[in-house]
């Protein structure tokens, strides 16, 4: 038996040598809803990658199946769809070391008007994104930093949103509390900031003005409370007269 410590690399570290060949793929083609990567965008360069490794991914179906749905074409004429699905088993092999080999269940499907072509669009498909999830491989239509730019600046917009209704809540108790219009308090939150006006508040102000907002309240929940207090005193000077 031949080691493989003996050829170079094993077939793990091949494998990650090709991921690292590929970090992104742009969306480049446009269906009739949204844009997608084609399959030879994918098997073109990693194909080349894979043959500099020495790198041979052979497919496999385990198990085929084809149902048939009645539908209805865009002329309002009747017709049938095939759908095929498939369960097959992707197998990477190390040419170098044939013993060395790494097998992935994997499932796709496949959706045909004629019948003949189902397997056929199946297996395009299977092998178009089991290269895509077993690489990792991000896919986007600009850059491969914008899907994270885009999740942090979800998670940006979500903190605003929260940020923005505690604002909401804080000025409604404080109108409450001074019974003034709300609008009112908006404004001076606003002139606090040293804005001019109301539109100036952008959420990069939300923090601050939560800071004034709550100051606010604590004051005027304290001064409300000392006129309680001076109330109830007088209530019992009067009382005792």
């Amino acid at each position: 038996m031949t080691n493989s410590s003996d050829l170079g690399l094993n077939i793990y570290e091949k494998l990650i040598l090709v991921r690292e060949s590929v970090e992104y793929l742009e969306k480049d083609k446009q269906g009739a809803q949204f844009s997608y990567v084609g399959s030879s965008d994918v098997l073109i360069p990693l194909r080349k990658k894979m043959d500099e490794q020495k790198l041979l991914l052979i497919p496999n179906i385990i198990n085929h199946k084809v149902t048939m749905h009645d539908k209805t074409n865009k002329k309002g004429e009747p017709t049938v769809v095939y759908f095929t699905e498939l369960d097959l088993n992707f197998t990477w092999v190390n040419a170098e070391n044939p013993e060395e080999k790494i097998d992935v269940p994997f499932y796709a499907q496949g959706v045909d008007t004629a019948g003949e072509k189902g397997v056929g669009k199946a297996l395009t498909y299977a092998e178009k994104y089991f290269l895509l999830k077993f690489f990792n491989i991000a896919t986007d239509k600009e850059d491969p930093d914008s899907v994270q730019e885009r999740h942090e600046q979800r998670e940006v917009d979500r903190e605003n949103k929260e940020n923005f209704k505690i604002i909401q809540e804080n000025i409604k108790e404080l109108s409450r509390l001074l019974q003034k219009d709300e609008e009112l308090i908006f404004q001076t939150v606003c002139q606090k900031l040293g804005l001019t006006n109301t539109v100036q508040f952008t959420p990069d102000f939300y923090q601050q003005g939560i800071g004034i907002l709550k100051r606010q309240i604590l004051e005027a929940t304290n001064n409300n409370q000392n006129q309680v207090k001076e109330q109830e005193q007088n209530n019992d000077v009067d009382w005792g007269a």
